[in-house]
């Protein structure tokens, strides 16, 4: 029995990791199911299910929207994250919309942060329903 033989191997689901190595240029629009690691350089949107990591090498400058970003390298853009963090090496140069930010001493950031634009359903609701009783409420008043 070899070790590859396949009958009785167990199939993991690891996230797989894409990476744009160092010394490499893309340009254009790049989407990934789970993992991106940026060693080298983007310009444009990207689109991350679960993590886009830029390392100290890594040069971003566009959009990004991904769950969790960490940040050790540059990036100028707009980024859309459930959680950011910018390391000690990290530069940020943007627009930040999140509502878990965290910088580590050395890292920078120059740009604007915004809560996160992806509100819970129920949070929605409940805000609908305030709007449309006070909407209610000045047509009322008005008669």
């Amino acid at each position: 029995m070899g070790i590859f033989g396949g009958k009785n191997r167990v199939k993991g689901k690891s996230p797989a990791t894409t990476l744009i190595a160092e010394g490499c240029t893309i340009i254009g629009e790049i989407q990934v199911e789970n993992l991106l690691q940026i060693d080298g350089h983007v310009e444009g949107q990207i689109e991350a299910e679960t993590q886009v990591k830029i390392s100290q090498t890594g040069y971003v400058l566009g959009d990004i929207t991904t769950e969790r970003l960490i940040i050790n390298g540059y990036f100028e853009g707009t980024c859309r994250a459930d959680h950011i963090e910018i390391l000690s090496c990290g530069s940020v140069n943007g627009e930040v919309y999140s509502d878990n930010l965290s910088i580590e001493p050395g890292g920078k950031f120059m740009g604007l942060t915004n809560p996160s634009e992806n509100k819970p359903a129920k949070m929605l609701a409940h805000q609908e329903e305030q709007e449309e009783a006070k909407l209610l409420g000045n047509n009322d008043s008005t008669m």
